[in-house]
């Protein structure tokens, strides 16, 4: 398939391999490879009921549907239990320009999105059910069991069951209506109270869905009540695994993989500026097994009886494999990688699988950089980096793929990156794979603390010459590894100088907070700026440097380091983009302290010129829009960009170049043009991509305003940078 043009859809749903999800991704995923377009499937992987604040950090991996590839989102409502993790989807989705069409019952923490919702028609469902009993077996004493009464689908249910009474004549019994929680609990507790004959025991009990059906029987079984001979039971739902209960289950099977390829049909006609086709709740099935009086599908049961005993031999095979004892002693990322690669097999019918890690995983407190490194696990292709939100890379390297499911891997708080699985159908995966990733990431925490140990060893005797807030070089250091550096390649030494926050201010203890992490930004930003080959340090609290080896002049070195450090969200949040100021000098035969010293004087003469600006006396509102138009450069190509700041715009215009020496309309240009060099110094990123991560839709006027303003090419930049 060929997905390169195509918007990619997005399921974000709490489990995708619960049997109702995966019917319904089942029909999504087909409606979607039929047209042409890839699907990305977003889930945790732990228990989705589960209330700890250790598992709080795996519902990051919803943050990546900020991505600017995906086009449209389909929402599975019901897989999400919790009402806290209902609000925080609810916060990311209605932040996120993108249709989005809701799959299931309505909820009230999902009512504030704008979203289309779809879902079965439960309530011709639970009649046609109901009907059943009453017109094939002749039941007029029949009861309910349907779940919270607070809840939509409880009340649809009940009013199906009400109106198959009323089209035979049976008058309706509010006491025949119970009301429990959907659980197998609810099935149990009104079957106690049928036992001990608090309650007359009906002719049947219709339970809105399998799992309470499931209590019931357990329950009635233990009491020697026998089903159907004494009392029939059949529920509404239904759920492959009725076979481990006796007797199997009839039960009315909603039509979900119907409902996803309706939604998918319905959001691509959305994209493609169609009218949406009608939506006609698809109907249910009845499913007849041994519960009700009718004789129950055999075959059926037979096929369900199977599918269970490969899954039990499939899970009976992986159980126990090494594969988590060996992560857990191998000692770098290589073996790692080995080892899970040999262990891929335990992920069935999959295309490819890749591992993606920030490119800080295994820092004591990861940030979660913007690069992602990613390997495939399965063709043993090269690493390759790209940003954390371009989920299009995976359909670029494995182009016949028609689905990407991404889970998180994490430990605690911190969160590592994500395993992207791939398929060609319309497939799920299964629980193994939900236990293989924990393994994965338990693996990945150990290799982090190992890391941490060899490193503290390390540096046990250096450190004197270490930074002890950032783990860079101190002046010490630094004046150390001046005086050993050799210069490669023709190349030019230069002494790069940064100094940040240059107008602090009072400090309270968030302050005091906000700024450590700002200066670990920093020092983060600086590792980018240097690669491998270059080295750094900080020479004083808010100075550092950087000792840089390159072919280009000194005036590109340091303005490369003031791009990439525009881009370290961290310190620019708390301080701004006009807080810092750099210089980059060539080293010629100047000695360490001298070559400080005329870069300090340099930035004294820099920091002089900035606070000449900023006693305009409206420079706090236009660093303000500063700052915006360098975090969200994808607004500068409006045409009307100026009057969503003020609708005064020749006043606007001169007090912005009064404070920042340039026009607004020049610096929205600026922008954009220092987030392509920090994407062509830092990544190996396609100029095309690049260009769109940049916002310009045309990549060629991208090229050529490049070009204008730095003198030269992207390609040519890009390789000077890094030559």
């Amino acid at each position: 398939m060929n997905h390169k043009k195509r918007p990619v859809i997005a399921v974000v749903t709490a489990l995708a391999n619960g049997f109702a999800e995966k019917e319904i991704l089942g029909g999504i995923i087909s409606e979607n490879r039929k047209n042409g377009y890839p699907t990305v499937v977003f889930s945790n992987i732990y228990n989705i009921v589960q209330q700890n604040d250790e598992l709080l950090c795996e519902q990051k991996i919803y943050d990546f549907v900020r991505s600017p590839d995906i086009s449209g989102i389909i929402l599975l409502c019901e897989s999400f239990v919790e009402d806290h993790i209902r609000k925080r989807i609810t916060s990311l989705l209605s932040r996120i320009n993108a249709p989005i069409i809701g799959i299931g019952t309505r909820l009230d923490e999902f009512e504030p999105l704008d979203y289309t919702l779809l879902s079965t028609d439960d309530v011709a469902d639970m009649e046609e059910l109901t009907s059943h009993l009453i017109e094939a077996h002749g039941f007029r004493d029949i009861d309910i069991l349907t779940g919270m009464q607070e809840i939509e689908s409880s009340r649809l249910r009940v009013v199906g069951y009400l109106s198959a009474l009323r089209a035979y004549g049976i008058a309706p019994d509010e006491s025949r209506i119970h009301y429990g929680d959907f659980w197998f609990t609810s099935g149990e507790q009104l079957a106690d109270r049928y036992i001990s004959g608090e309650l007359k025991l009906p002719q049947a009990v219709v339970c809105a869905n399998d799992f309470m059906a499931y209590g019931m029987l357990r329950r009635f079984s233990d009491a020697g009540i026998r089903v159907p001979e004494q009392v029939t039971v059949v529920s509404y739902e239904y759920s492959d695994i009725r076979i481990y209960y006796s007797p199997a289950l009839t039960s009315m099977r909603k039509n979900r993989r119907a409902l996803g390829a309706a939604a998918a049909a319905r959001l691509q006609a959305v994209l493609e500026g169609r009218t949406p086709p009608e939506f006609v709740p698809p109907r249910g099935e009845l499913v007849f097994g041994g519960s009700c009086p009718c004789k129950g599908d055999e075959a059926r049961s037979l096929s369900e009886l199977r599918d269970a005993e490969r899954r039990k031999n499939f899970i009976d095979l992986s159980l126990f494999s090494t594969m988590e004892h060996r992560l857990t002693l191998c000692r770098d990322m290589k073996e790692f990688i080995s080892i899970i690669s040999d262990h891929q097999w335990m992920i069935q019918d999959k295309r490819n699988i890749f591992l993606c890690l920030f490119s800080d995983w295994n820092e004591a407190d990861p940030e979660n950089s913007s690069i992602m490194h990613s390997v495939s696990m399965i063709d043993g292709t090269e690493a390759f980096e790209a940003d954390c939100l371009d989920l299009r890379v995976f359909f670029e390297r494995d182009r016949d793929s028609s689905v990407c499911y991404l889970n998180p891997l994490f430990s605690g708080k911190k969160l590592f990156g994500y395993m992207a699985l791939l398929y060609g159908s319309a497939s799920s995966y299964d629980d193994v794979y939900r236990h293989w990733l924990k393994s994965v990431s338990i693996g990945l925490e150990f290799l982090r603390l190992k890391n941490d140990i060899r490193y503290l060893i390390s540096c046990q005797n250096v450190s004197e010459y270490r930074d002890t807030l950032t783990g860079m070089n101190n002046k010490k250091g630094l004046r150390r590894a001046f005086q050993a550096v050799r210069i490669h390649n023709n190349r030019r030494l230069y002494f790069v100088a940064l100094r940040i926050d240059l107008f602090p201010r009072q400090l309270n203890d968030e302050e005091i907070r906000r700024k450590t992490e700002a200066v670990i930004g920093v020092s983060k930003a600086i590792a980018k700026f240097c690669g491998n080959h270059d080295i750094s340090g900080r020479v004083a609290e808010d100075t550092f440097v950087c000792l840089v080896q390159s072919l280009v002049e000194p005036d590109v070195v340091a303005d490369l380091l003031g791009a990439v450090l525009l881009q370290e969200r961290a310190y620019i949040d708390y301080a701004g983009t006009s807080s810092f100021a750099c210089c980059a000098i060539p080293c010629e035969s100047e000695s360490f302290d001298s070559l400080l010293a005329q870069s300090t004087e340099r930035i004294n003469e820099e920091q002089r010129r900035i606070a000449a600006f900023r006693k305009n006396r409206y420079y706090a509102d236009m660093l303000a829009v500063r700052d915006r138009i360098y975090s969200e450069t994808e607004i500068t190509f409006d045409s009307d960009s100026e009057n969503s700041f003020t609708d005064r715009i020749d006043f606007f215009r001169r007090n912005y170049k009064s404070c920042f020496g340039t026009a607004f309309h020049q610096d929205c240009i600026n922008a954009r043009i220092a987030k392509a060099k920090y994407y062509l110094a830092t990544t190996s990123l396609a100029i095309t991509d690049i260009s769109e991560k940049c916002g310009y839709v045309d990549y060629k006027y991208f090229q050529r305003q490049f070009t204008a303003n730095t003198g030269l090419p992207a390609l040519r930049y890009r390789n000077l940078i890094k030559g």
